[in-house]
């Protein structure tokens, strides 16, 4: 068993924001509604990119099965562009 050492590598960013909105009703046609999503974790790509992408949780809601998980562009720009993470926006758009 050798004692290898790995150079020290830059840390990159997220690809994509984790995130996760329980299920917390439903509409006046019967279909479920959502809560306001939580960001939950990050995504991160592999230094070999044909071998997937490596999700990191924060945390793991225990009501994971009743609800839906979310892949958000992690970059600023697409932020900017997104109005899912503003309070309003979460209670009219909450079951699409």
């Amino acid at each position: 068993m050798s004692n290898q050492t790995q150079t020290p590598t830059k840390k990159s960013p997220p690809v994509y924001r984790l995130c996760f909105s329980a299920k917390n009703g439903t509409d006046r046609n019967g279909q479920p509604t959502l809560a306001y999503p939580v960001e939950i974790g990050a995504v991160f790509e592999r230094r070999e990119r044909d071998k997937g992408l490596i999700a990191k949780f924060s945390i793991i809601p225990t009501e994971l099965k009743d609800g839906v998980l979310f892949l958000m562009p992690a970059d600023a720009e697409r932020r900017a562009e997104t109005d899912l993470f503003e309070p309003e926006a979460a209670t009219s758009e909450a079951g699409q």
